[in-house]
């Protein structure tokens, strides 16, 4: 009984060293490209040799590349599953136990859920690109399962056969990042400016609407809208009607957008140089300004450092009390600590500033597609469009409608409203 502490901590000891010698064996696997999965990812099947290399089931793979290619149309993780799940495509689980020739043992609903398809749409082993160690536990005493950030994963580039392009899998990220989810309409249909329209006077998004009425034969007609929703949910109070009807709003844009690659097809560098000076205009006064935010900062923070110093000399000095010197030196060491944040972001902001020449002609790439369009889609305003705001209409029946494009035009930091500080 008097060794039983001792024995204990040897065992510690033991158990720890164990967990740390176990780990560092699956991260040098990881990093050799060895998958220590348990079974392949969808799309996938096991392979024979040492590293256990995925090879791609065709037919699994074809439903990975229409899961891709409909969230980058911008349906949603529930439209997606109730499409396959009304296909009667076998979810994963079940797929992977009739190949084996076994009924699913787990008591599971057999069905595609959201869950799943999220999951999917996020794993990059679909580029060809083997990612380990994306999860830890606590410790060896704890084995709760933490997720690390992507920073932290240990990614073997080209290490099998892709099934998706990069092109696609880009695709998908922008529709995550924009700032539309994508609501359907009443009909289960998403409309291509859902979530991406805002009001110009309170700054929040505009809610799309259906209007329905029926003509004398009794046929019946859905006429869809957008109007502000601070209007509508609050009232003329809040803001006002901003009433606009989808064909005109969609109209405009397809103008919009049929003039841009039209004045591309007939001079391309004549359109570069005007889409070039027009994002340099903006990206000028807002680089302008970080520029000086960087160079106050900068300044705050040398500053800083000198009254650091002071306060260190004057109480060596005896001229101030120990505590004031304590509270002063947390109070300033706070202060640099936040500055060193601020200062960074502003570093890596006007850093991103400079890819205007590139920004230019992805959107002109994307732009070529698109020269010939007679009806706006889902897929073009995710491709191109940032967002739109429109405004009161005029007594003449005039109103101003702004269109933000993707590469050209700045994005929304937060989506909520225009006029958050943070879009400032």
């Amino acid at each position: 009984m008097e060794m039983m502490p001792i024995i204990n901590l040897f065992n510690e000891w033991h158990a720890s060293s164990t967990s740390k010698k176990l780990k560092a064996v699956w991260a040098s696997n990881s990093r050799s490209g060895k998958y220590h999965g348990n079974i392949a990812a969808y799309g996938y099947t096991m392979g024979t040799d040492e590293k256990r290399t995925p090879i791609i089931d065709p037919e699994a793979a074809e439903v990975v590349k229409r899961i891709f290619t409909m969230r980058a149309q911008g349906m949603s993780y529930r439209a997606i599953s109730i499409q396959l799940n009304s296909e009667n495509i076998l979810p994963p689980s079940d797929y992977r136990y009739q190949k084996l020739g076994r009924e699913n043992p787990f008591n599971a609903r057999h069905v595609w859920t959201q869950s799943a398809i999220r999951s999917m749409l996020c794993n990059p082993i679909y580029l060809g690109k083997m990612a380990m160690m994306r999860t830890t536990t606590v410790s060896y005493k704890n084995h709760k399962v933490v997720r690390k950030d992507p920073s932290e994963w240990i990614v073997t580039e080209n290490n099998h056969e892709p099934i998706i392009s990069q092109e696609l899998w880009d695709k998908v990220r922008e529709t995550e990042t924009s700032v539309s989810r994508g609501k359907r309409s009443g009909d289960g249909r998403v409309k291509p400016l859902c979530g991406m329209m805002y009001c110009a006077n309170c700054g929040y998004k505009m809610k799309a609407g259906t209007r329905v009425r029926t003509r004398k034969n009794g046929e019946v007609i859905r006429d869809y809208n957008y109007n502000c929703s601070s209007y509508a949910l609050y009232g003329k109070g809040h803001c006002s009607t901003n009433f606009i009807m989808t064909y005109e709003i969609e109209g405009a844009i397809t103008a919009d957008i049929r003039s841009m690659a039209k004045l591309v097809l007939e001079d391309e560098e004549a359109a570069r140089k005007a889409f070039l000076n027009k994002k340099q205009q903006q990206s000028a006064k807002q680089s302008k300004a970080d520029t000086k935010k960087l160079n106050d900062c900068k300044s705050r923070f040398d500053e800083l450092e000198k009254l650091m110093q002071s306060v260190y000399e004057d109480k060596v000095m005896g001229k101030i009390p120990e505590h004031i010197c304590v509270n002063l030196l947390e109070k300033y060491e706070k202060e640099q600590t936040e500055l060193q944040g601020i200062i960074k972001e502003l570093e890596d902001k006007i850093s991103e500033e400079k890819q205007d020449k590139a920004d230019v002609d992805e959107f002109i790439r994307r732009l070529k597609k698109y020269f010939d369009i007679h009806k706006l889609t889902r897929e073009i305003c995710l491709e191109l469009i940032e967002y739109v705001t429109v405004g009161k209409r005029a007594p003449d029946k005039s109103r101003e409608i702004n269109i933000y494009y993707k590469f050209l035009n700045k994005p929304l930091v937060t989506k909520k409203s225009l006029y958050d500080e943070k879009n400032a």
